[in-house]
């Protein structure tokens, strides 16, 4: 670069292009690193996990180059999970902001969830493979949804439990393992689906009935947000 062109970029706010390009560029790294341990993580068996040689030879870089970005897999991994953790919150806090109807609130959540798990299977294996729900359980945002939902909800009589831990794991648990049959089965079906929310429903006491109406109302909401949700498939 030629002295002339050197000052009229230094003139011209150069140094900040230059730090927004080295920005980027690291930013395209971590992004190829994380997609190269999420290809290896899901194709290595359980009883087998993956090592850095792994990730470095599906991502084309060098150990140092990895190094340079992560001290371990590990710290790929949890960033990972971390960021799926905080894509599906984004994605709660839009559809639950437009609900009003306390049932409805309810099983947006789970329905979210296995909507996510039928569109984007390799995401939603990761997330039944890791300590997924220690991710979202550090998330104060996740937490204030999902109480808040239990509580109007049993504050309008639509539900009812007595412990309000006891009422979110069981969500959780059913939501999980609905995943986790979604993504191994392939039961993307809008039955299984459907069915499985109605069952967690009337495990509050809610009936049949209610739940499929709650479900459909969910789902209109959902729609609405459909171009805005990155995973989102059509």
């Amino acid at each position: 670069m030629n002295d002339e062109l050197q000052q009229t970029l230094e003139g011209s706010g150069g140094a900040d292009f230059r730090v927004r390009v080295a920005r980027e560029k690291r930013e395209r790294m971590r992004k190829r690193l994380m997609s190269a341990a999420l290809d290896v993580f899901l194709l290595s068996p359980r009883t087998k996990p993956p090592v850095i040689e792994d990730v470095i030879l599906k991502a084309g870089v060098s150990r140092g180059t990895f190094y340079k970005y992560y001290d371990s897999l590990e710290e790929v991994l949890t960033e990972l999970g971390q960021l799926m953790a905080d894509e599906m919150i984004g994605t709660y806090e839009r559809v639950f902001a437009g609900l009003q109807d306390p049932a409805a609130r309810v099983v947006a959540g789970p329905l979210i969830s296995l909507t996510h798990a039928g569109m984007q299977p390799r995401r939603a294996e990761f997330t039944v493979r890791v300590d997924y729900v220690d991710y979202l359980s550090r998330s104060n945002r996740l937490m204030s949804i999902v109480t808040c939902c239990l509580r109007e909800a049993k504050a309008s009589g639509v539900v009812q439990f007595e412990s309000l831990d006891v009422a979110t794991d069981y969500i959780i648990g059913a939501t999980i393992q609905g995943s986790r049959r979604i993504t191994h089965e392939q039961k993307t079906s809008d039955a299984y689906r459907h069915e499985l929310v109605v069952m967690i429903m009337r495990g509050f006491g809610m009936q049949p009935e209610a739940a499929s109406q709650a479900i459909e109302i969910a789902l209109a909401e959902l729609n609405l947000h459909a171009a805005d949700l990155p995973w989102w498939q059509t």
